[in-house]
């Protein structure tokens, strides 16, 4: 058998294969989010991130997220004049879903490619209403995690900063803007494997908590953390294992 024969018989795709367009990238994303390419926050030639500004009544919604042409992209959140929240996300065969119970008013939500030049991502919103078996467990599986989380990190303290999710992979939190330096008490419980490593680090990359395994166990896990600089990028890498939920908070300490 002749190498061109070997080589045309392989079961591995060619080093040479043509690279993904810009356009090819923009279908993947559509498709992930069940959209058109022209759809509102999908990306565009012009501006390859897409961005949402609408004014949402009180109620349940679902956020989703897609990217293509890279490994990782940003979704960030402003509710109103307040601060932002910002997550990492991988560009995966599904869209990443959010669920958000919004107070109402109006939100920007915007989806961010961090490289590549053929990169993009897109992001939509809407209500999230229980349409058969599928979406009924979705629904009560978001309800159950903002119940959950609520119940792990209370009472509400002054001038906190808290999130929650779902994960089964490495997830990055950025703050949204806190006071230029500071003295602060981060707050974590997680559930699911037996443990996850926690990191944070300042906007600049700075380490301000080396990282530590954290046991998921139920208990609340309490560190200080000293802010040089605005906000503070904070990493959880759980163990193989169940789905990783997780609840945390900033909280201003003096």
């Amino acid at each position: 058998m002749g190498e061109d024969e070997k080589l045309s018989n392989s079961p591995f795709p060619s080093a040479t294969a043509e690279p993904r367009s810009f356009q090819d990238n923009i279908d993947d994303v559509a498709r992930l989010l069940e959209v058109s390419e022209n759809a509102p926050g999908m990306p565009s030639e012009a501006n390859p991130a897409g961005e949402l500004t609408v004014d949402l009544a009180p109620g349940d919604y679902e956020i989703k997220a897609a990217c293509a042409g890279l490994l990782t992209a940003k979704l960030t959140l402003v509710k109103g004049g307040g601060p932002p929240e910002t997550l990492l996300y991988p560009c995966e065969a599904t869209a990443m879903k959010r669920f958000e119970r919004h107070a109402g008013g109006p939100i920007m939500i915007r989806a961010e490619p961090l490289t590549g030049n053929t990169a993009v991502a897109g992001v939509t919103v809407a209500p999230n209403h229980p349409v058969g078996p599928n979406h009924d467990l979705q629904a009560s599986r978001s309800r159950d995690l903002l119940e959950w989380s609520v119940q792990q990190l209370k009472p509400e303290l002054p001038g906190e900063l808290s999130w929650s999710g779902e994960s089964s992979t490495a997830t990055g939190y950025r703050s949204g803007p806190l006071a230029a330096s500071g003295k602060y008490e981060l707050h974590l419980v997680c559930q699911g494997p037996s443990e996850s490593e926690l990191s944070v680090s300042d906007l600049a990359g700075a380490e301000v908590l080396a990282p530590v395994l954290v046991t998921c166990d139920g208990r609340v896990f309490k560190a200080t953390v000293h802010l040089a600089t605005e906000g503070a990028d904070i990493t959880m890498n759980p163990a193989a294992g169940p789905d990783f939920r997780y609840a945390f908070r900033l909280v201003p300490s003096t």
